[in-house]
């Protein structure tokens, strides 16, 4: 059993295809598919077997699979360890986030840590929290910056702070003369709104569907700087992280209302229940937890 013959199982485990996996690995199919015949032929034992289309994991795979995991990832933190003794001179940072964390909480925190380890390779990679958690799952990212909470029991997460949400309008919108709006009021206004992968968008339907009404959602998309703007032309209302929206509001281009009926979210990491973290991970969430601290 070699180790590049574990890698080229693990990546077509986990992909369902040996055209994927072929590419990931920068293999041609043909090679990858002799690995895992000389893999299965040493262990005596099939890994693979297809119904239609499908390709899944034997009971033997999935068993070796799950080692896999295990002797590649201690590989992997031994090396990281090894690195570690050389000051963080070298490694690799995966770390997955969503769009408002991406933009407005992580850039100091990001530059700095570039300004402390220039070779330190740093993958940054965002999409919405639940998607950021199957990420972690996977093992594609250390860890995620997310909004909280995520019922991911191979997960464990650690708040960090709290955000609020507000209403946000155009300034001239009917809706600035009120102190407080309910969410009666809301759903006869257009709305325009994050798509249905974000946890925010999930939380605002339940509340409207505990109180039985059904929101005029006009407009959803998948990012808070086109929702402002579309928000400052007047298009619609929405509902977004205030510290997203604060040079906005600062400038008059959008007016915020304070939302009583609508808690505030908790921003946290997300990482694998009992997992490793590499040295390069645990200084950056130092910083981050410094930066986020400070603020």
């Amino acid at each position: 059993m070699e180790l590049h013959q574990l890698r080229g199982f693990m990546a077509v485990a986990r992909s369902g295809s040996f055209t994927q996996a072929a590419e990931e690995l920068y293999l041609t199919q043909p090679a990858l598919s002799l690995q895992i015949k000389a893999l299965e032929e040493s262990l005596g034992e099939r890994l693979f077997e297809r119904r239609g289309r499908r390709l899944l994991l034997t009971p033997a795979g999935s068993l070796l699979l799950e080692r896999a995991e295990q002797i590649l990832g201690l590989l992997e933190q031994t090396n990281e360890e090894i690195v570690a003794f050389r000051g963080l001179q070298k490694g690799r940072l995966s770390i997955g986030t969503n769009d408002s964390n991406c933009l407005y909480v992580l850039p100091r925190v990001i530059q700095k840590f570039r300004e402390q380890f220039p070779n330190v390779e740093l993958h940054l990679t965002n999409s919405h929290s639940t998607e950021v958690a199957a990420w972690v799952v996977e093992g594609r990212v250390e860890f995620g910056l997310v909004t909280l909470p995520i019922l991911e029991p191979n997960l464990e997460s650690q708040p960090l702070f709290e955000r609020e949400d507000v209403l946000v309008c155009h300034p001239d919108h009917p809706l600035c003369l009120q102190p407080s709006v309910t969410l009666a009021e809301l759903v006869t206004y257009p709305l325009l709104l994050l798509d249905r992968g974000s946890v925010s968008r999930v939380r605002l339907e339940q509340l409207f569907a505990q109180a039985n009404l059904l929101p005029k959602v006009v407009m959803e998309v998948g990012s808070i700087e086109v929702i402002k703007r579309f928000v400052a032309i007047d298009l619609g209302v929405s509902i977004i992280p205030r510290f997203t929206a604060e040079q906005e509001l600062q400038d008059g281009r959008l007016y915020a209302i304070h939302l009583d009926w609508l808690p505030h979210h908790a921003i946290g990491i997300v990482q694998r229940r009992n997992g490793y973290l590499s040295p390069a991970a645990q200084m950056f969430l130092q910083m981050l937890k410094r930066h986020v601290a400070s603020d």
